[in-house]
């Protein structure tokens, strides 16, 4: 049974004054009314996609939760039923559902320890959605963007945690024998965006959030964005670029949290009943080639 009908939002953790200049200036997000200590961040019609909550940069630990999206009350009452059926704690938590400002919230953790907040009835903004920099993100039914979540040593069995237990549909696969890995790295869709979670062995021994990928509307878009970025404060980390399995055009910059921004267009959308699961050997198809700090 598949669950989830989207990603609807990232929690993460960083310095809210970077972070307000860099989704105002960086990368076109419209901040909107936040409590205290928190930062809450417009990509459409919703009160926030990202939630940024103030705390030092901690890299892919920067990831507080995801935040995905189930229909209604009565898929998450069986989701909880069928989470604490395989041992997997499930905890109701009314002052954080009050404080997300949704309908029904239950929160419990992957295998490598991510807390997911399952939700229904996200909360609408009482304005339209105006970015700083005239982008036009592509979310609504299709969510906030993909994660792409990193496990050393454990890419394949918390990829099939997602499948097994949440209901995510495997999209494809990718070699990383190009970095060095015996392992794949694995996308996962639970909608017609091309995957909403992505896992891999990353660089490193820490589990966590690669990158949070951000879809808008044209490739004007994309270009414009990164023609502006000047490497003070921000940085380009992976140039621009075609990925083989999504056909994503896109470009990465750091984020104040310390993770990257996937920052593209033009990915593709599946549909179920004719989509064939397929194998790269390659990440892209050109670019994205990495620049190191000290370049």
């Amino acid at each position: 049974m598949s669950f989830f009908t989207s990603l609807g939002y990232v929690v993460v953790r960083g310095p809210l004054d970077e972070w307000t200049r860099f989704a105002t200036q960086t990368i076109g997000a419209e901040p909107s009314p936040s409590a205290a200590g928190e930062l809450r961040l417009r990509l459409d019609e919703y009160a926030y996609r990202i939630l940024v909550e103030d705390g030092e940069p901690a890299g892919p630990r920067s990831l507080m939760a995801l935040g995905l999206t189930v229909p209604d009350a009565a898929t998450l009452a069986a989701l909880e039923t069928h989470l604490a059926s395989r041992g997997i704690t499930v905890r109701e938590d009314e002052e954080l559902r009050a404080r997300r400002g949704v309908e029904g919230l239950r929160v419990f953790s992957d295998p490598a320890g991510q807390t997911i907040e399952a939700v229904h009835g996200q909360p609408f903004a009482d304005t339209p959605f105006a970015s700083p920099l005239g982008v036009r993100f592509v979310t609504g039914d299709l969510g906030v963007g993909h994660a792409l979540l990193t496990n050393p040593g454990g890419a394949r069995e918390l990829a099939e945690f997602y499948q097994r237990e949440l209901g995510f549909r495997l999209t494809d696969t990718i070699s990383m024998a190009q970095f060095g890995s015996d392992e794949n790295a694995y996308f996962l869709h639970c909608n017609p965006r091309h995957h909403s979670i992505g896992v891999g062995e990353g660089v490193g021994p820490i589990p966590g959030l690669d990158h949070l990928m951000l879809e808008v509307s044209d490739f004007s878009t994309v270009g414009r964005i990164m023609s502006q970025i000047n490497g003070d404060p921000d940085r380009v980390i992976i140039t621009l670029g075609e990925h083989t399995n999504d056909h994503m055009t896109s470009f990465y910059v750091t984020t104040p949290s310390g993770f990257q921004i996937e920052y593209g267009s033009g990915g593709v959308v599946i549909d179920d009943d004719t989509w064939q699961v397929a194998h790269y050997d390659a990440i892209s198809a050109w670019g994205h080639k990495y620049i190191a700090a000290d370049a």
